[in-house]
Parts: C-alpha cells; structure tokens; sequence
C-alpha cells in the first residue's frame, strides 16, 4: 500500500469519525422526541410533501453520508455495514410511502443508536 493511499484511507476514518460525532447528538434528540425531521432529506421528499417541511441538518448529514460511501467505494471498502450507509437506508426509508411498517423517526433514531452501540 502507497503512502498516498493510506493516507486518503486515513482521511476516511476521519471523515467518518466526524461524521458518527456529528449525528449522534442529533439521533439523542431524535430519539428522545426532539429533530424529527433528522430523517428528511430534501431530495428523497415526496412530491406530495409540502416543501416547507425539510431539514437542512438531514441535507447536510445524508451529504456527508453519500461522500463517505462514495470515497468508501473508491477503495473497494464495503459500504454496506457503515454507519453512513445505515443512515442513508433510515432516509431513504423514512419517505418510502409504500412501507407501511416504516418506523417512525423516534424508532429509526433508536435503532442507528443501538446499530452503533450508543444506548443513551
């Protein structure tokens, strides 16, 4: 392995890293009933969805989100076990009209709480 390629391998850990700080405090208040919105990513909404009803905090995370796993898939690392991956899965899922047993929020924010070990 290439001192260059550690070196972006090293810049992945880092991004992920800052990303798992950065959404748990959110998936707390999300699951404590605060930020229920955590979930709604503008460009997966539903047509039938008002626009005023949006997140940019849920923009910018699934943003950072779809980054890691596009750097993640650069390098061959399956992305499928990731905590970016398991957060763009609960957006995705969040808007998925046809899933009626979605969890809502509150549950999605617990459940990527305990996929990650953080029960608080």
């Amino acid at each position: 392995m290439t001192r260059r390629t550690e070196k972006q391998l090293r810049q992945i850990q880092v991004l992920e890293a800052e990303f798992r700080r950065e959404l748990v405090p959110h998936l707390r208040a999300c699951a404590a009933g605060r930020g229920t919105l955590l979930f709604l990513v503008s460009s997966l909404r539903p047509e039938s969805w008002p626009p005023s009803v949006r997140s940019r905090i849920a923009d910018d995370l699934f943003e950072t989100a779809l980054e890691i796993l596009a750097q993640r898939a650069q390098f061959g690392l399956d992305g499928d076990l990731c905590l970016a991956a398991s957060f763009r899965d609960a957006c995705r899922r969040h808007v998925d009209l046809d899933d009626h047993h979605r969890p809502g929020p509150r549950q999605q924010a617990q459940q990527l709480l305990l996929l990650i070990g953080d029960e608080a």
